[in-house]
C-alpha cells in the first residue's frame, strides 16, 4: 500500500506539523484588539501566510477572515497535488465537489433571503476542474438560473429533479441533503472503482463513518428542534456505513432525542455518544473526524490517504481559528472543546 506514497506523506505531515495548538488558540482568543489579533496570526507558522492578506487596518468580518483563511489551504493543495500520483488525481477531487456543493447551497441561501451579493472568488487555478459555472451562479435571480449554471456537474440531475413549475424555491433542508448524497455517492463511486485491499477499507470507512455521523446529528437535531415533523428521511444522506437502515427507522419513529442518544449508544459509534451526549453535535462530528484524520496520518502506513486526511485536518483547524478570533472581537469564551480536541 506505501509503495510510492512516502514522499506524499512526508509532504503533508509535514504540512500538518505546521499546525496550532491548544496554546496558540487559547493565545488568539485572549487577544484585546484586532491589530492584536492580526499580529498573532502572523505569528503562527500555519497561517502567516493567510495573515499577510488581511491588511492591518482592515475591518476583520468572519467573511474576511475566512476567505483569507480559505485560500491558503487551497494553495496548500495545489502544492500537495504536485506528490499526488496520476492514478490518485480522481479521489483528490473531493475538495473542489465540496466547493462546488458550497457554492451552490450558498447562491441558494441568497435566493431564499432574496440577497444577491458579491462574494470571494475562489482562485480560477482551484476550480478549473469544477462543472459548475461559479460566475453564473453568484448572478443567479431564480432556481432555474442556479440549476442552469451547474448543468454538466454531477449536481445538476439532482436539481433538475426539484424545479417546480411555478418557480418556487426548493427547501433548503432537502437541497442540502440532496446535494450531499451526491457529493458522497461520487466519492463512493471513485473509491470502489479505483481501489482494494487496506487503501479502500481506510477510505470507505473515512466516507462512511461521515455519512452515519452527519446522519445521526440531522436526526437529533430534528428531534430536538423540529419534534412535530415526522419524516425525517428527505433531510438524511442515502447511504448506511455502520448504522443500518432498520436503526436509522427506529431512531426516526423515537419520540424524543433523549431517545434517540439511548438508540445511538447501541450502535458502533455508542462510545462517542455516551461520552459526549451533552455536546453540540456538529463539533462532536468535526471532533470525531479530526481525531481519525490524525490517527491515520500520522500512524497509518503511506497512501492516498495521507493527502485527504491532511485536508480534513486543514478544514477543521480553520473553522477553530475562527471560532478563537471571534472570541477575542466579541469578548467571549473559547469553546472548551475546540481546545480540548486541538490539544489531543
Amino acid at each position: 500500500m506505501s509503495a510510492g506514497y512516502e514522499a506524499l506523506a512526508t509532504k503533508a505531515k509535514a504540512m500538518y506539523g505546521k499546525r496550532i495548538g491548544r496554546q496558540d488558540l487559547e493565545r488568539l482568543a485572549a487577544m484585546r484588539s484586532v491589530d492584536e489579533v492580526l499580529a498573532e496570526l502572523r505569528q503562527l507558522p500555519g497561517w502567516s501566510q493567510a495573515a499577510e492578506h488581511l491588511p492591518q487596518d482592515a475591518l476583520l468580518t468572519r467573511a474576511t477572515l475566512e476567505s483569507a483563511l480559505r485560500e491558503q489551504i487551497r494553495q496548500e493543495y495545489l502544492s500537495l497535488l504536485s506528490f499526488v500520483p496520476q492514478k490518485d488525481r480522481k479521489i483528490m477531487e473531493f475538495p473542489i465537489l465540496r466547493a462546488s456543493m458550497d457554492e451552490i447551497l450558498a447562491a441558494l441561501r441568497h435566493l431564499h433571503a432574496s440577497i444577491y451579493k458579491e462574494v470571494e472568488p475562489l482562485p480560477p487555478v482551484f476550480m478549473s476542474h469544477s462543472k459548475v459555472n461559479v460566475e453564473a451562479l453568484r448572478r443567479c435571480t431564480t432556481f432555474d438560473g442556479l440549476v442552469e449554471a451547474t448543468r454538466g456537474s454531477v449536481y445538476h440531475d439532482a436539481l433538475e429533479r426539484l424545479r417546480s413549475a411555478d418557480g418556487s424555491l426548493p427547501d433548503y433542508g432537502v437541497t442540502e441533503a440532496l446535494l450531499g448524497g451526491v457529493y458522497y455517492r461520487q466519492l463512493q463511486t471513485i473509491i470502489r472503482r479505483k481501489y482494494d485491499g487496506d487503501v479502500r477499507r481506510i477510505l470507505e470507512k473515512s466516507v462512511g463513518s461521515q455519512v452515519d455521523m452527519l446522519n445521526l446529528m440531522h436526526i437529533l437535531r430534528m428531534k430536538r428542534y423540529f419534534p412535530q415533523e415526522d419524516n425525517y428521511l428527505p433531510v438524511l444522506l442515502p447511504y448506511h456505513y455502520k448504522i443500518k437502515p432498520q436503526m436509522i427507522h427506529a431512531m426516526c419513529a423515537a419520540p424524543s432525542a433523549e431517545t434517540v442518544l439511548e438508540l445511538a449508544q447501541q450502535t458502533p459509534y455508542g462510545r462517542v455518544f455516551s461520552l459526549n451526549s451533552g455536546e453540540d453535535l456538529n463539533h462532536l462530528y468535526i471532533a470525531t473526524l479530526y481525531r481519525t484524520s490524525r490517527r491515520q496520518l500520522m500512524m497509518g502506513k503511506p497512501s492516498i490517504y495521507s493527502a485527504v486526511a491532511l485536508m480534513n485536518l486543514r478544514e477543521i483547524e480553520l473553522k477553530a481559528v475562527v471560532s478563537a478570533v471571534e472570541a477575542a472581537k466579541y469578548q467571549m469564551a473559547l469553546n472548551p472543546s475546540i481546545l480540548d480536541m486541538m490539544d489531543r
